[in-house]
Protein backbone atom coordinates (compact mmCIF):
# COMPACT_ATOMS: atom_id res chain seq x y z
CA UNK A 1 0.00 0.00 0.00
CA UNK A 2 2.59 2.43 1.21
CA UNK A 3 4.85 1.47 -2.23
CA UNK A 4 1.62 2.15 -4.78
CA UNK A 5 1.22 5.28 -2.72
CA UNK A 6 3.83 7.04 -1.11
CA UNK A 7 2.25 10.46 -0.32
CA UNK A 8 0.09 8.81 1.86
CA UNK A 9 3.30 7.67 3.52
CA UNK A 10 4.35 11.29 3.28
CA UNK A 11 1.63 13.11 4.38
CA UNK A 12 1.25 11.14 7.76
CA UNK A 13 4.95 11.16 8.49
CA UNK A 14 4.86 14.70 7.76
CA UNK A 15 2.13 15.31 10.78
CA UNK A 16 3.74 13.14 13.22
CA UNK A 17 7.27 15.01 12.25
CA UNK A 18 5.69 18.51 12.98
CA UNK A 19 3.34 17.78 16.10
CA UNK A 20 7.24 16.10 17.96
CA UNK A 21 8.47 19.19 16.48
CA UNK A 22 6.16 21.01 18.01
CA UNK A 23 6.26 18.91 21.34
CA UNK A 24 10.29 19.15 21.57
CA UNK A 25 9.47 23.36 21.30
CA UNK A 26 7.22 23.00 24.02
CA UNK A 27 9.85 21.62 26.06
CA UNK A 28 12.82 23.37 25.23
CA UNK A 29 11.00 26.89 25.72
CA UNK A 30 8.91 25.41 28.69
CA UNK A 31 5.75 26.33 27.39
CA UNK A 32 2.66 24.17 28.07
CA UNK A 33 1.34 21.90 25.47
CA UNK A 34 -2.06 23.01 25.14
CA UNK A 35 -0.59 26.38 24.85
CA UNK A 36 1.73 25.53 21.44
CA UNK A 37 -1.48 23.66 19.59
CA UNK A 38 -4.19 25.94 20.97
CA UNK A 39 -5.86 29.48 19.36
CA UNK A 40 -3.25 32.48 20.40
CA UNK A 41 -6.15 34.96 20.77
CA UNK A 42 -8.36 32.99 23.15
CA UNK A 43 -5.11 31.75 25.39
CA UNK A 44 -4.42 35.52 25.15
CA UNK A 45 -7.70 36.61 25.80
CA UNK A 46 -7.31 39.02 23.09
CA UNK A 47 -9.31 40.24 20.18
CA UNK A 48 -9.33 37.40 17.29
CA UNK A 49 -8.31 40.67 15.17
CA UNK A 50 -5.20 41.33 16.65
CA UNK A 51 -2.61 40.89 14.50
CA UNK A 52 -4.26 40.20 11.61
CA UNK A 53 -2.52 42.49 9.10
CA UNK A 54 0.27 40.39 10.02
CA UNK A 55 -1.73 37.37 10.16
CA UNK A 56 -2.55 38.24 6.69
CA UNK A 57 0.97 38.89 5.89
CA UNK A 58 2.09 34.87 6.26
CA UNK A 59 -1.02 33.53 4.76
CA UNK A 60 1.00 35.75 1.30
CA UNK A 61 3.92 34.27 2.18
CA UNK A 62 2.74 30.79 2.36
CA UNK A 63 0.38 31.03 -0.65
CA UNK A 64 3.39 32.76 -2.98
CA UNK A 65 5.55 29.70 -1.77
CA UNK A 66 2.79 27.32 -2.71
CA UNK A 67 2.48 28.80 -6.09
CA UNK A 68 6.10 29.32 -6.91
CA UNK A 69 6.80 25.46 -5.57
CA UNK A 70 3.56 23.86 -7.20
CA UNK A 71 5.01 25.92 -10.83
CA UNK A 72 8.59 25.04 -10.84
CA UNK A 73 7.58 21.26 -10.25
CA UNK A 74 5.20 21.68 -13.17
CA UNK A 75 7.82 23.12 -15.60
CA UNK A 76 10.59 20.74 -14.48
CA UNK A 77 8.44 18.02 -16.17
CA UNK A 78 7.94 20.25 -19.00
CA UNK A 79 11.71 20.15 -19.09
CA UNK A 80 11.87 23.95 -18.98
CA UNK A 81 14.55 23.94 -16.07
CA UNK A 82 16.20 27.33 -16.09
CA UNK A 83 12.33 28.37 -14.95
CA UNK A 84 11.66 25.32 -13.13
CA UNK A 85 14.92 26.17 -10.85
CA UNK A 86 13.97 29.88 -10.61
CA UNK A 87 10.38 29.47 -9.74
CA UNK A 88 11.61 26.37 -6.89
CA UNK A 89 14.10 28.98 -5.81
CA UNK A 90 11.98 31.84 -5.25
CA UNK A 91 9.30 29.09 -3.53
CA UNK A 92 12.44 28.05 -1.09
CA UNK A 93 13.20 31.79 -0.55
CA UNK A 94 9.57 32.65 0.26
CA UNK A 95 9.31 29.68 2.18
CA UNK A 96 12.20 31.10 4.50
CA UNK A 97 11.00 34.16 5.11
CA UNK A 98 7.72 32.88 6.03
CA UNK A 99 9.28 31.19 8.85
CA UNK A 100 11.35 34.07 9.86
CA UNK A 101 8.53 36.32 9.70
CA UNK A 102 5.32 34.16 11.11
CA UNK A 103 7.75 32.33 14.03
CA UNK A 104 9.68 36.23 14.96
CA UNK A 105 12.39 33.56 13.77
CA UNK A 106 15.75 36.57 14.11
CA UNK A 107 13.44 38.89 16.39
CA UNK A 108 12.37 36.30 19.05
CA UNK A 109 13.61 32.32 18.67
CA UNK A 110 17.23 33.24 17.86
CA UNK A 111 17.91 35.48 20.65
CA UNK A 112 16.67 33.46 22.69
CA UNK A 113 19.85 30.87 22.34
CA UNK A 114 22.50 32.81 24.18
CA UNK A 115 25.01 30.94 22.42
CA UNK A 116 23.93 32.67 19.23
CA UNK A 117 23.61 35.88 20.51
CA UNK A 118 22.55 36.92 16.65
CA UNK A 119 20.86 40.00 16.48
CA UNK A 120 18.91 42.29 13.51
CA UNK A 121 22.10 43.83 12.49
CA UNK A 122 23.40 40.42 11.35
CA UNK A 123 20.56 38.85 10.15
CA UNK A 124 19.59 41.92 8.08
CA UNK A 125 22.98 41.82 6.02
CA UNK A 126 22.67 38.06 5.23
CA UNK A 127 19.27 38.55 3.55
CA UNK A 128 20.76 41.39 1.72
CA UNK A 129 23.63 38.75 0.42
CA UNK A 130 21.12 36.26 -0.14
CA UNK A 131 18.95 38.13 -2.29
CA UNK A 132 21.89 40.04 -4.13
CA UNK A 133 22.64 36.50 -5.06
CA UNK A 134 19.30 35.50 -5.98
CA UNK A 135 18.75 38.09 -8.14
CA UNK A 136 22.25 37.82 -10.04
CA UNK A 137 21.80 33.90 -10.60
CA UNK A 138 18.17 34.67 -12.26
CA UNK A 139 18.65 38.29 -13.31
CA UNK A 140 18.39 37.30 -17.19
CA UNK A 141 15.41 35.52 -16.49
CA UNK A 142 13.71 38.30 -14.51
CA UNK A 143 14.64 40.82 -17.27
CA UNK A 144 13.25 39.00 -20.02
CA UNK A 145 10.34 36.83 -19.02
CA UNK A 146 8.84 38.72 -15.99
CA UNK A 147 7.22 42.11 -15.00
CA UNK A 148 10.49 42.83 -13.11
CA UNK A 149 9.07 46.34 -12.35
CA UNK A 150 6.71 44.56 -10.07
CA UNK A 151 9.23 42.89 -8.25
CA UNK A 152 11.59 45.50 -8.12
CA UNK A 153 8.47 47.60 -6.31
CA UNK A 154 8.36 44.27 -3.76
CA UNK A 155 12.06 44.43 -3.02
CA UNK A 156 11.87 48.38 -2.48
CA UNK A 157 8.63 48.34 0.15
CA UNK A 158 10.45 45.44 2.12
CA UNK A 159 13.95 47.42 2.01
CA UNK A 160 12.07 50.27 3.23
CA UNK A 161 10.43 48.32 6.02
CA UNK A 162 13.76 47.00 7.13
CA UNK A 163 15.34 50.45 6.99
CA UNK A 164 12.50 52.17 9.18
CA UNK A 165 14.34 49.81 11.83
CA UNK A 166 17.76 51.66 12.07
CA UNK A 167 16.13 55.56 11.11
CA UNK A 168 13.20 55.67 13.01
CA UNK A 169 13.11 56.10 17.14
CA UNK A 170 10.20 52.94 18.59
CA UNK A 171 6.82 54.96 18.71
CA UNK A 172 3.07 53.80 17.15
CA UNK A 173 3.92 55.88 14.02
CA UNK A 174 7.10 54.09 12.72
CA UNK A 175 5.14 51.05 13.39
CA UNK A 176 2.38 51.73 11.70
CA UNK A 177 4.65 52.82 8.61
CA UNK A 178 6.97 50.03 8.54
CA UNK A 179 4.31 47.48 8.68
CA UNK A 180 2.47 49.21 6.29
CA UNK A 181 5.66 49.15 3.99
CA UNK A 182 6.32 45.28 4.99
CA UNK A 183 2.61 44.37 3.84
CA UNK A 184 2.81 46.02 0.47
CA UNK A 185 6.28 44.37 0.15
CA UNK A 186 4.46 40.96 1.00
CA UNK A 187 1.46 41.73 -1.66
CA UNK A 188 3.64 43.07 -4.38
CA UNK A 189 5.50 39.91 -3.87
CA UNK A 190 2.57 37.64 -4.23
CA UNK A 191 1.54 39.48 -7.09
CA UNK A 192 5.15 38.75 -9.18
CA UNK A 193 5.53 35.34 -8.56
CA UNK A 194 1.68 34.66 -9.43
CA UNK A 195 1.92 36.69 -12.96
CA UNK A 196 5.45 34.86 -13.65
CA UNK A 197 4.20 31.86 -12.82
CA UNK A 198 1.27 32.28 -14.76
CA UNK A 199 3.49 33.78 -17.72
CA UNK A 200 6.26 31.00 -17.40
CA UNK A 201 3.56 28.22 -17.91
CA UNK A 202 1.27 29.27 -20.23
CA UNK A 203 4.61 29.75 -22.76
CA UNK A 204 5.74 26.44 -21.93
CA UNK A 205 2.64 24.99 -23.20
CA UNK A 206 2.52 26.89 -26.04
CA UNK A 207 5.63 25.01 -26.98
CA UNK A 208 5.11 21.99 -29.27
CA UNK A 209 6.08 18.95 -27.47
CA UNK A 210 8.68 16.53 -28.77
Amino acid sequence: MLKKYPFIAITYTTCILLLSAAYAAGITFNIPFVQIVGDPALITKVHPFTGIISNIGALIWCATSTICLFSGIFLWRFKQRKEAIFLISSGVLTFILLIDDFFMFHDYILRSFKAFKIKQTITYPLYILLTLWYVKSFLKLILTKTNYFILGMAFTFLGLSMGLDFFMEDTNLKYFIEDALKFVGIFSWLVYFARSSYVLILDALSKPSH
